[in-house]
């Protein structure tokens, strides 16, 4: 038994593959089918033992999970060549892949070589007030504003994004409406995970990738994370799973999707669509602090972008 954060069109194709080579059945519930409520099951499942594995977008939930004691340490031979920005020191939760948020701008409306480069020109000329963006509330953006929140400090994190949203910049629900109004020409430019771009430069549309603030602070990239359950009621299935995650096959076969994502495995080969992690200027997070910073902030993260009326969440 499974939950699955990832989309759903990245993950069936290898826990299908895990199943055909391993003949063990896989039940996945996916956040795609549940929404917000997604998190308050997975947790209760969790409590009650009937979850094996959690596969996550960032670290967030798995250290949520880990914090709430329900977290079992494992680590696969495969995960020693994990750079430990991208995995819990007692190995609570490890990242297999990665998929950085960049900056995509429409390529018909603004010339490159005029391009925004950096998240902070959400709020500077010329580019302030023509970007969309994602509401933080939860998944990839949470991460990226909890990371900032822990780098800057919370006065610094709120200024930037209380500006962001004050300069007229088109505040969505989710990176799939920030691609939808670059491509359309509703906004000039935006912020969204790697592999979404990917996906809109595969179907030709009118988009171009920037890795963001390649000269100062750099691309945040969330690691996409395995965690293993405490009390998992099929742990040795639960591991061999964990397992094929970091494998060959499956490292191979995340680059070639038509949203790919980048391996943390290295010397695996890779279409020439995907970049190369080694040449992006990654931010150095400390995952544990950006988690701290979430839950300090997060009223004011589910609040952020919110519509009108919409009501708040408790902490």
């Amino acid at each position: 038994m499974v939950y699955v954060e990832a989309p759903r069109r990245s993950a069936r194709p290898l826990l299908k593959m895990f199943e055909e080579q391993s003949g063990i059945k896989v039940s996945a519930v996916y956040k795609e089918e549940l929404g917000e409520r997604f998190y308050e099951v997975l947790r209760a499942e969790a409590v009650a033992r009937r979850v094996d594995l959690f596969w996550g977008t960032s670290p967030l939930t798995a250290i949520a999970l880990q914090r709430a004691e329900l977290t079992t340490p494992f680590r696969t031979v495969a995960a020693r060549s994990i750079p430990g920005q991208y995995h819990d020191p007692g190995f609570h939760w490890t990242g297999f892949a990665v998929n950085p948020r960049v900056i995509i701008f429409n390529d018909q409306r603004v010339e490159r070589s005029q391009a925004p480069r950096s998240i902070e020109d959400f709020n500077r000329l010329p580019w302030g007030g023509k970007g969309a963006i994602a509401r933080i509330a939860r998944g990839a953006p949470a991460f990226q504003a909890a990371a900032l929140f822990s780098l800057w400090g919370a006065e610094r994190g709120r200024k930037f994004f209380d500006t962001v949203r004050a300069s007229g910049n088109r505040i969505v629900e989710e990176d799939r409406e920030v691609l939808q109004a670059v491509t359309a020409g509703e906004s000039l430019w935006g912020i969204i995970d790697l592999d979404q771009a990917i996906c809109a430069r595969r179907r030709n549309e009118p988009v171009h990738i920037f890795f963001p603030d390649r000269l100062s602070l750099g691309a945040i990239v969330p690691p996409w994370v395995a965690v293993l359950l405490r009390g998992a009621p099929n742990m040795a299935q639960a591991k061999g799973l964990f397992g094929f995650l970091f494998a060959t096959d499956s490292a191979w076969q995340l680059g070639q999707y038509d949203c790919a994502l980048m391996t943390l495995l290295p010397d695996i080969p890779k279409p020439e669509w995907v970049p190369v992690l080694g040449g992006v200027n990654v931010t150095q997070i400390d995952n544990q602090a950006a988690y701290d910073a979430f839950v300090d902030n997060t009223a004011y993260f589910t609040s952020w972008g919110a519509p009108a009326g919409e009501p708040t969440e408790d902490p």
